[in-house]
């Protein structure tokens, strides 16, 4: 997820879009932005189911982790997004089988996100303040970082 989260940050910082360096919420129209990007490659993508497009079916699938990546950065979890998807993966496990969707049985616990958003980050983990990668002139995803 990392080497996606680099490629990602490389176009945001192309083209000035928002990064920031803590779990953060954003403005409504920038919510709403996010949203509408998402929104419309998931749309995309059941085009391509409809159509029977297997090519057109995998560049929506990129495309859908391609905004869901930059919303990741413009929230500021891209610290944490790996530690909630697992804390998620966790709690999914604990599901019960039904067809079609698993559902939430008796031993069903709740992904606990607050505690993933409250814990300080290891400083070597953390990615580089907004100040030191506008610092950076290379146009490598490596060199970023």
């Amino acid at each position: 997820m990392r080497q996606q989260l680099k490629l990602v940050k490389q176009f945001h910082k192309k083209f000035k879009q928002p990064i920031l360096d803590n779990p953060t919420l954003i403005p409504r129209d920038r919510s709403d932005n996010r949203h509408s990007l998402m929104k419309n490659e998931v749309e995309e993508y059941c085009a391509g189911v409809e159509n029977r497009d297997l090519e057109n079916i995998a560049k929506e699938l990129a495309d859908i982790l391609y905004a869901t990546y930059g919303t990741i950065l413009e929230h500021g979890l891209q610290n944490h997004i790996e530690a909630i998807f697992e804390e998620l993966h966790y709690s999914n496990m604990s599901k019960e089988y039904h067809e079609y969707k698993m559902i939430k049985g008796p031993e069903f616990h709740k992904a606990d996100i607050k505690k993933i958003l409250t814990k300080k980050t290891n400083p070597e983990s953390v990615w580089p303040s907004a100040e030191t990668v506008s610092q950076t002139t290379a146009t490598s995803p490596d060199s970023l970082f």
